[in-house]
């Protein structure tokens, strides 16, 4: 049974077309960002007609940056005391050869990050 040639053309249509935009993955990924760019400029417009309420988020969205700051110096600090409990915990023998990994440890962490 011989295939229709429009039948062809619209399979190499929808293939190439698949092939081109990344198939239903990349199209939903549009998709959602225009959903978020949407709702974005729906927040800005209500922000841009309310300074009140403008500042007031802006406000807390500081007073959240410096909880998740306070947060993560307290989570160093714990990480800290947890050394020096684990640098008492070692046997005398062996905390010259543990602080020396550590500070390894330690070097290389901060390299990474910088």
């Amino acid at each position: 049974m011989p295939v229709s040639k429009e039948f062809n053309l619209g399979k190499l249509y929808s293939t190439s077309l698949e092939e081109v935009l990344g198939g239903e993955d990349l199209i939903l990924e549009v998709a959602r960002d225009m959903v978020k760019d949407e709702i974005k400029k729906k927040v800005q417009r209500a922000l841009d007609s309310n300074p009140d309420l403008k500042e007031e988020l802006r406000l807390a969205l500081e007073d959240y940056y410096q909880a998740k700051i306070k947060q993560n110096l307290a989570a160093m600090r714990i990480a800290k005391a947890s050394v020096y409990l684990g640098l008492k915990t070692v046997p005398k023998e062996l905390q010259e050869e543990f602080q020396k990994e550590l500070e390894k440890e330690i070097t290389r962490i901060i390299d990474e990050t910088l």
